[in-house]
């Protein structure tokens, strides 16, 4: 994811992380999972974000986010419409992201799957307008997911390598609790945090509640909403529609 929180929300805010068929896992929650889609399949979500801090709103409006699936792997590209309001208000391209997830390992009988997500931002956003960051970042992150009943907890733990000047890389985690309502409604609750992102800051933690509702076998409305308890985000919000081309029996 994906950092999360001041970080964290600029990276939501430029598309950092973010389900199949009716809503497993992954977006909208910032925390990601193993979970890749079927073989030959897209995955396609396409939200509004908004980041308020202090100051200051950052928001995608909207984010492309492109995934599509490969035998055990995902390949992702993410280009945002970003938006930031500092005194004035700029918008344009954000920084590209590129993905490629591999869940390495998946028991059916225990439902528990493992993986890794190596992601890349290049900075094709426009840095002096606070349009991104203005130099590379990589995330590199553990996941996990146990399922059981109409349950399903995922998880990852991560780091972000930072190379922007008056910026530094840190650990980050998060962790997602999500159950089945029924054949439509998916609900979850998230919580997600992160080491310092700047020299001399300090540690952000944050939770989001969301879900998706499917509107057809192929269209899902996904949103989460949530804010910080130790940070300075006051409000995260992400809306959007999520396209699955395949759908797994």
């Amino acid at each position: 994811m994906g950092g999360r929180i001041k970080n964290i929300g600029s990276a939501l805010a430029v598309g950092w992380f973010i389900l199949i068929g009716t809503a497993e896992a992954g977006p909208p929650f910032v925390t990601d999972d193993p979970e890749v889609p079927p073989v030959g399949g897209w995955e396609i979500n396409i939200p509004f974000t908004l980041n308020r801090t202090p100051g200051s709103t950052q928001m995608n409006a909207p984010l492309f986010d492109f995934n599509y699936g490969l035998p055990q792997l995902q390949l992702e590209f993410d280009v945002p419409v970003a938006v930031n309001s500092n005194r004035k208000t700029n918008a344009g391209l954000g920084d590209l992201l590129y993905g490629i997830k591999w869940r390495f390992f998946e028991d059916e009988k225990t439902q528990v799957q493992f993986g890794t997500y190596p992601q890349m931002f290049a900075p094709t956003g426009n840095y002096r307008r606070g349009l991104g960051s203005g130099r590379p970042n990589y995330i590199l992150p553990l996941l996990a997911e146990k399922g059981w009943d109409k349950w399903t907890l995922y998880g990852n733990v991560g780091y972000r390598l930072q190379t922007a000047l008056g910026e530094q890389s840190y650990w980050y985690t998060g962790a997602v609790l999500q159950r089945e309502i029924n054949d439509r409604l998916s609900l979850g609750v998230e919580i997600f945090g992160n080491t310092t992102t700047v020299p001399n800051g300090r540690p952000d933690f944050a939770f989001n509640v969301g879900g998706s509702l499917k509107l057809n076998d192929h269209l899902n409305f996904i949103f989460t909403g949530g804010r910080d308890f130790v940070g300075d985000i006051h409000a995260m919000l992400y809306l959007g529609l999520q396209i699955v081309t395949k759908v797994e029996k």
